[in-house]
């Protein structure tokens, strides 16, 4: 072996070691089959083989390798003996039941038993239950029956199918799939309003096993076996992280027992897949959106509100609302936000971000373009009965855009814009907080507020730094992006429609509840694409410092 062959194989024996670990249980069992597999790796690069992907060789190696311990291991005769019910013996003419039998209760094959309680595992819980009753903790037929409140012959079919399934998965060898030793990553969104807990995203963040339980139903629908066999992953604890998913609705149970992801999956590749093409729609049209622009900020100017933070809000905001409008006045059907659990009315969309995933170099835009959709925090009625509103948006024009809403100590941005709200209306007021009983907690991150631009200091008083409109301002603002939003949106409309035509993502044909937009949205231009090009036209700078795009409204 040289230097230079163990130099690439030395990075990959832990993550190996690892895996081998994983599939079959035992660490002696894992050595020999990660030294199996690097052997075989040697030998093939010895023989002058070319390895474009070492990782991904070796782990398809490992699991041949371990297949063939199994088929090795399980292929032999077995030696039946009886299994008893109420004291006598019980006829098992059934060969399945001879084998289950067999191998539950015989000592003597500890490893085998081992196997044989695993695929008990992947058992729905129908047959999981009377086969763990009757096998393992010795239940008849009759005291299974009483137990479960089922007739006894609902039992003894349950056990045949049981026995069936579980003899299935030991000779045929169905095993995980490549999310059950590297999992991916699905972040959830949403369009529309979100549940009280921040649903849908609340539902799946954080949650390695509920994300690749949605990206592994995606494609066809699912039994929950099935999905716990394929993740690697014992039976009982997947079926309450579906329960979970079915009741937050985004899962959908079949009429045959199986379930589906209910919302459509984008690849992170799938929002460069077009960007040259997108850019090449806004430098042809973006006149459509700054002939608009120019009228707004004109009328903005003339009011005693104007500021350069509420313009670039501004901007955002009409090409925002502007392109949505057209894009959905040409659709066959409207997008309709469905009722959900727990007030949200919403729409969920995925994407799976695979781990140092780089965008290929030639499908780089010339900016970056992110944005989060307007979100609007409303206090109905605060202390003299003020109805205090908060809009934001996040886009990639704010240098502090990724931890805007990070390290105030709040787990939900919800609670954090609640707090935030309060505190810039006693501000603005000159109310001290511990006259109204206000939560501490904010109040020790106003150096964070101030970092991050939404408040600033002078001479040792605080005051806000993003816009605060009146109710009546807010009117006259909201009239006059709302022209401009209606102007862009009809000039963008046919040029839009025709390349909505011919960019739109496949989805799987049982997915029917995915509206056309969200076909679409990936591929669609990104409104800050008109945004910055506005900005290097010079009708608004760029540099605005730690400018939060968040404005607040009330009296």
């Amino acid at each position: 072996m040289s230097n230079t062959q163990f130099d690439q194989l030395k990075d990959h024996i832990e993550p190996l070691l690892a895996a081998a670990y994983r599939l079959c249980g035992d660490l002696n069992n894992a050595q020999d089959l990660t030294q199996e597999t690097l052997m075989s790796a040697l030998l093939a690069m010895e023989r002058g083989r070319t390895i474009e992907t070492l990782s991904g060789y070796l782990h398809t190696v490992l699991r041949g390798k371990y297949y063939d311990m199994l088929r090795r291991k399980y292929n032999r005769p077995t030696v039946t003996v009886d299994c008893y019910d109420d004291g006598e013996a019980l006829q098992l003419a059934d060969p399945d039941a001879d084998f289950v039998a067999q191998i539950a209760q015989d000592e003597a094959k500890k490893e085998r038993a081992e196997s044989c309680r695993r695929e008990v595992a992947y058992l729905a819980d129908t047959y999981r239950r009377v086969i763990a009753l009757h096998y393992f903790h010795g239940k008849s037929v009759k005291e299974i029956a009483a137990t479960l409140g089922i007739p006894e012959g609902t039992v003894k079919s349950r056990l045949d199918f049981g026995r069936k399934l579980i003899k299935k998965g030991l000779t045929e060898m169905e095993h995980y799939t490549e999310n059950s030793y590297m999992p991916q990553h699905l972040h959830v969104c949403n369009s529309g309003r979100f549940g009280n807990n921040e649903e849908p995203m609340s539902l799946v963040e954080d949650d390695v096993l509920a994300q690749n339980l949605l990206i592994l139903a995606y494609d066809k629908p699912m039994t929950v076996p099935e999905l716990s066999r394929a993740i690697g992953v014992a039976t009982a604890y997947v079926e309450p992280v579906i329960r979970k998913l079915v009741d937050g609705e985004l899962m959908r149970r079949t009429g045959d027992g199986k379930v589906y992801t209910d919302f459509i999956i984008y690849h992170q590749s799938d929002y460069s897949k077009y960007i040259h093409q997108a850019e090449a729609l806004v430098d042809a049209h973006l006149d459509a959106y700054t002939t608009p622009v120019k009228q707004a900020i004109a009328e903005l100017k003339q009011t005693d509100f104007y500021s350069e933070r509420l313009e670039r809000f501004m901007l955002i905001q009409i090409a925002s609302f502007g392109q949505f409008n057209s894009i959905e006045s040409i659709r066959e059907k409207p997008q309709v936000f469905p009722q959900r659990p727990n007030g949200g009315a919403w729409i969920a969309f995925g994407t799976i971000r695979p781990e140092n995933y780089v965008i290929p170099e030639d499908r780089r835009g010339r900016e970056e373009y992110m944005l989060a959709g307007r979100r609007l925090t409303l206090i109905d009625r605060y202390l003299d009965g003020k109805n205090l509103w908060l809009f934001n948006f996040e886009s990639a024009l704010d240098p502090n855009c990724s931890r805007k809403f990070g390290g105030y100590g709040y787990d939900r941005i919800q609670d954090i814009e609640y707090d935030m709200l309060k505190l810039f209306y006693l501000i603005e007021n000159e109310i001290d907080p511990a006259s109204v009983g206000f939560d501490a907690k904010i109040l020790q991150s106003i150096p964070l507020l101030c970092e991050r631009g939404f408040l600033e200091s002078e001479g040792g008083k605080l005051r806000l730094a993003i816009p605060r409109l009146t109710h009546a301002q807010d009117e006259v603002f909201a009239a006059i992006w709302r022209r401009a939003a209606d102007a862009f949106a009809d000039a963008i409309r046919a040029p839009l429609a025709e390349y909505c035509m011919t960019h739109r993502k496949e989805i799987p044909p049982h997915l029917d509840s995915v509206p056309d937009q969200k076909r679409t949205m990936p591929y669609e231009p990104a409104p800050m694409m008109f945004v910055f090009e506005t900005i290097k036209k010079g009708l608004h700078p760029r540099d605005l410092g730690a400018c939060p795009e968040t404005f607040c409204v009330f009296d």
